[in-house]
């Protein structure tokens, strides 16, 4: 079998943006603003951003991507494909270790492999087109398809398939595991320890590697759970970084500004964050294709975008993010029309029923946005109501089902067959996940045309399978859209590389480092 090989050797000279090697110094602290506290930060077991955060520091994944969403070696160090591309062979990097001092090997990856592709939603998506995932060697491991997966090494990010070390986990003992108390990874820092509800402390790992990096000394992700507060915090120099994501957009602008302050938009590319409602389909009244229309003529996204996100997003025009491949701009988008949704809502024969918005603590702009819908479905006449909860209640009702409608944002990583079509697969609707198709949406056509558009290779041909699956799609308002959500990153100007990858804050920090 002849091989085409991919190398991706030069990584320091991709990731090494902000200074030459010579300039990058050793040492000093990083502190890093974040909300919501994480419920866990070993790797795979929380969905929430800000587990990812944490826990890419902790433990790595094979790859990783550029800002052009090129894979770029992190675990692997390089990788072949066969002609027919069937067969995946990744080469691995021969000195990294467990925290522990275990030697990292294909094993890891193997059972990694078995594990998330039972716990992981995506990952899960896939498996059933994997034959087998084997140790060709100490540090060689390759997978094997059963049918070609074109996206196939965006299933291979840090959210999908996260390594974990075989010597503490199994398949089939991985949320209950005894190691999960105390996290052990391949990455370039290590827990010290977590003060509940105000930081979660990490430090160097002395053995990363060939020891030239990470640079810090350590990190601390401190807990502030307001806009608010973290704009305080960063103003005063509490802490170096925040996200857009945590903030009030006048006040990224005005802290934007600031002396000393840099301002990047880069590092979502990949993840590319979503903002839509999820709609429980099958339940009476939403099962009227008419009620779920008219949700989404009532809502003004130049609003939302303007007042709500104060400019920080762009209005959608439906499932699939216009950063994602394959998006179709002609797709019907939806424009602010009250007459056109009162119209709706009297043709789908709604009784004035009165409907649970579930949300979540997790910043003003989101407690912002539920009140505007909230006033808006009022003024074409419907009837909503909030249903305030903590994070865990209200992942416990999208988990349940037992919601009516329930703002989020989810990730598409790159591919929608990675991070898009998982929300509308009728298979895919598996109560006690909050991350998969909790909308309860049901249609054999739509199930056929994505299984087609995810299979095959052709560029051009998935592109007009995908267009007509964003149509259908639409059309049956399977989901209420909200905004494509924009996450500027600001730093303080001694902060070198920091983002430097299609994941941003999402990435190994291996080579961040501060300039004294």
């Amino acid at each position: 079998m002849r091989l085409r090989t991919v190398i991706c050797a030069v990584f320091a000279a991709t990731v090494a943006m902000a200074a030459p090697i010579s300039a990058q110094e050793r040492g000093g602290s990083l502190k890093v603003a974040l909300f919501p506290e994480p419920p866990t930060v070993v790797a795979g077991l929380s969905g929430l951003g800000s587990a990812s955060i944490v826990s890419s520091k902790i433990y790595e994944a094979l790859v990783t991507y550029d800002t052009d969403l090129n894979p770029l070696p992190w675990l692997a160090t390089s990788w072949e494909t066969s002609e027919d591309g069937l067969v995946w062979t990744f080469n691995l990097a021969e000195d990294a270790k467990w925290h522990d001092g275990t030697p990292f090997t294909a094993a890891d990856v193997v059972t990694s492999y078995q594990v998330f592709s039972v716990e992981n939603d995506r990952l899960k998506l896939i498996s059933a087109k994997i034959d087998g995932v084997e140790a060709v060697t100490e540090h060689q491991v390759r997978f094997i398809l059963k049918e070609s997966i074109p996206s196939f090494i965006y299933m291979m990010n840090y959210g999908n398939l996260p390594i974990i070390p075989a010597h503490l986990y199994a398949a089939g003992n991985f949320r209950e595991n005894p190691a999960n108390a105390t996290p052990i990874g391949t990455g370039a820092f290590k827990v010290a320890d977590w003060e509940k509800g105000s930081y979660i402390h990490l430090v160097r790992f002395e053995d990363y590697r060939d020891g030239s990096r990470p640079y810090l000394d350590d990190l601390y992700f401190v807990t502030i759970p307001d806009a608010q507060g973290v704009a305080v915090a960063f103003e005063e120099g509490s802490v170096d970084v925040a996200s857009a994501s945590n903030l009030e957009g006048f006040d990224v602008a005005r802290l934007s500004a600031m002396d000393g302050v840099e301002r990047t938009n880069h590092g979502w590319e990949m993840l590319a964050p979503h903002g839509f409602m999820w709609v429980n389909t099958q339940k009476a009244p939403l099962d009227r294709v008419e009620l779920r229309q008219a949700l989404n003529y009532a809502l003004d996204k130049d609003f939302i975008r303007d007042v709500v996100f104060n400019g920080l997003a762009t209005p959608p025009r439906g499932a699939f993010d216009s950063r994602t491949k394959f998006f179709d701009a002609g797709v019907n988008a939806y424009a602010f029309d009250p007459e056109k949704a009162r119209d709706l809502v009297a043709a789908s024969g709604y009784d004035g029923a009165v409907l649970k918005l579930s949300t979540a603590p997790v910043g003003s702009a989101w407690a912002r946005l539920a009140e505007y819908e909230v006033q808006a479905w009022k003024e074409v006449g419907i009837n909503v109501e909030l249903d305030n909860n903590d994070v865990g209640g209200y992942l416990k009702k999208l988990a349940e089902r037992s919601y009516d409608l329930g703002n989020i944002y989810l990730y598409q990583y790159g591919d929608p067959s990675v991070g898009v079509t998982r929300n509308f697969y009728s298979f895919n609707d598996v109560p006690g996940s909050p991350w998969n198709n909790v909308g309860r949406y049901v249609n054999p056509e739509l199930d056929a045309l994505l299984t087609q558009a995810d299979a095959v290779n052709d560029p051009a041909e998935r592109a007009a399978l995908y267009a007509k699956a964003q149509q259908i799609i639409a059309d049956d308002a399977v989901q209420v859209w909200t905004a494509e959500l924009q996450f500027p990153t600001l730093y303080r100007s001694r902060v070198r590389n920091l983002v430097t990858t299609a994941l941003g804050l999402s990435d190994s920090f291996a080579n961040v480092w501060v300039e004294q």
